[in-house]
């Protein structure tokens, strides 16, 4: 199956838009498994040199359609943003059509390998933004999401290329009517028996813990304004009272709930200390954070703070993994050229790149003898990090974000489905509180219990557990993700040095 370069960009265009359209909020996840043979069609047989060329177009094209949304958070980002996440796709096209250039359709083997590997490396480093991972267009698939509890979501994305494979091999025969119906046959046979498999997994579980996660629907241009951090106490003084009322022992606010530096704020701590002493309950509130040192520096963190009837925890959670571009530049603590960039793009463009640094512990606060550990924002992307998290000894996670900075587009929903795998992943409960939604409780099996609307001011309450058994992935970490890489970096290594083709 052989296309001329016209029809090669045809079909990759297809196939970017199928892989766009599967994920959230398009109820549309069976696309991803279209996406792979439409993918291997348009560049089976092509060189190096002319998968990478004709793939970068496509890695852009996701890239616009599937992180569009950037551009409410930062220009310089989203800009950025598109033109680099478009080589990780462009190095995977260009890997594949390598392999079938020179083994035939035996080089699909490597497919998967290389598709995993290329998702791992862009987890990694400070420009890192593994947002839009195979893996998450199942989201509302949640038998096949729980193969995350073997070695990370990669699995799934793993799965879903050698279905999408032996789909592409199915069409590819289809002349031969008896091979290719077998090869259709081991597809369906292989998603059944690991669909079968994922239901049984999904078992029942009970809480004997009330939660409440408030969604106090601050807009960014109201928050931020004089009188702002008046109205914002006043909601969730409101919405505090109410969870309250309904039995909650946990109050969660979302990320930078109180829009100042809370730690200096006298004023509002003692206002938060009076909801926690009266009531007897417990909060817990997303906060900016400034630490002065003692040669005069100041240091600025995005930060979660805990209440207790006892009083105020002194110590806060600082966020560890930053937003590339949005919440600091990568890199420019270390690189000088990058550090006056930042500045050339803050004094003279003026936009806007925060300047946070990250935290440099992985702390958990105690609510009624549990121990719960704080994920920001962008850290529920991290599979590794949620892991560690939880092994430190949390007993359940919590959530927080503001992401009123995506506005009304398909960020909020792509990012409220990704917890759903670090459920399953630790098999641990998960409380997600969004500013202006979606609010969400998730339980170990993945099941989202509970979930508020995007853009409604309102709480979200429910009863939750402790942790489930360890699994496989809470043990081993991200195996599958590093033997990809190990498998890829080899076979890459052996396509550069290695002469001939197959015909």
């Amino acid at each position: 199956m052989r296309f001329k370069l016209p029809q090669r960009r045809l079909t990759l265009l297809a196939a970017a838009i199928l892989f766009s359209l599967s994920f959230e909020p398009l109820p549309l996840w069976s696309l991803a498994y279209l996406f792979v043979p439409v993918f291997i069609a348009a560049t089976n047989g092509l060189t190096f040199k002319e998968g990478f060329r004709s793939s970068y177009l496509f890695g852009m094209v996701i890239s616009f359609l599937c992180l569009y949304w950037v551009v409410y958070v930062t220009i310089t980002g989203v800009i950025l943003l598109i033109f680099v996440h478009a080589l990780y796709y462009a190095v995977i096209a260009g890997l594949v059509s390598a392999s079938t250039r020179k083994y035939g359709t035996s080089g699909l083997i490597l497919f998967p390998f290389i598709w995993v590997a290329i998702e791992y490396i862009r987890s990694l480093t400070q420009l890192s933004f593994p947002w839009v991972n195979l893996s998450y267009t199942q989201a509302a698939n949640l038998p096949i999401v729980q193969l995350s509890a073997l070695s990370g979501d990669a699995t799934v994305s793993f799965f879903v290329i050698v279905v999408g494979i032996l789909f592409y091999l199915g069409y590819r025969y289809a002349r031969q009517t008896l091979r290719a119906s077998l090869i259709f046959a081991v597809a369906l046979v292989l998603y059944a028996a690991v669909y079968l498999w994922g239901v049984s997994q999904i078992q029942p579980v009970t809480g004997d813990f009330k939660v409440a996660a408030l969604q106090g629907n601050i807009p960014i241009n109201q928050k931020w304004q004089p009188g702002g951090l008046d109205h914002t106490f006043a909601n969730y003084d409101s919405l505090s009272r109410a969870a309250i009322a309904d039995s909650a022992k946990l109050l969660i606010l979302p990320e930078s709930a109180v829009p100042a530096y809370l730690y200096y704020e006298d004023r509002y701590i003692a206002w938060l200390e009076s909801i926690t002493k009266r009531h007897n309950v417990d909060l817990m509130t997303g906060a900016l954070h400034l630490v002065r040192t003692d040669d005069a520096r100041k240091h600025f963190y995005n930060s979660a703070f805990m209440f207790t009837p006892q009083g105020m925890n002194k110590v806060p959670y600082n966020k560890h993994l930053l937003v590339p571009f949005g919440e600091h530049m990568p890199y420019a603590e270390k690189i000088g050229l990058l550090s006056k960039f930042r500045e050339f793009v803050k004094t003279k463009l003026n936009l806007d790149i925060s300047d946070f640094e990250p935290g440099d512990s992985l702390s958990t606060f105690l609510s009624n003898g549990r121990r719960f550990g704080v994920l920001i924002c962008f850290e529920t992307v991290y599979p590794e990090f949620v892991r560690d998290l939880v092994n430190s000894g949390a007993d359940f996670l919590t959530s927080i974000t503001n992401d009123d900075w995506f506005g009304p587009t398909s960020g909020p929903y792509q990012h409220a489905v990704i917890p759903v795998f670090r459920a399953v992943e630790n098999r641990i409960w998960i409380v997600r509180a969004a500013n202006t939604g979606i609010s969400e409780i998730i339980n170990p099996n993945g099941q989202i219990i509970a979930k508020t609307k995007l853009g409604e001011t309102t709480f979200l309450s429910g009863m939750i557990g402790g942790r489930l058994p360890a699994t496989p992935f809470r043990v081993l970490g991200a195996v599958v993700s590093k033997i990809c890489l190990a498998v890829a970096a080899l076979a890459a290594l052996f396509l550069v040095f290695s002469k001939g083709h197959h015909d």
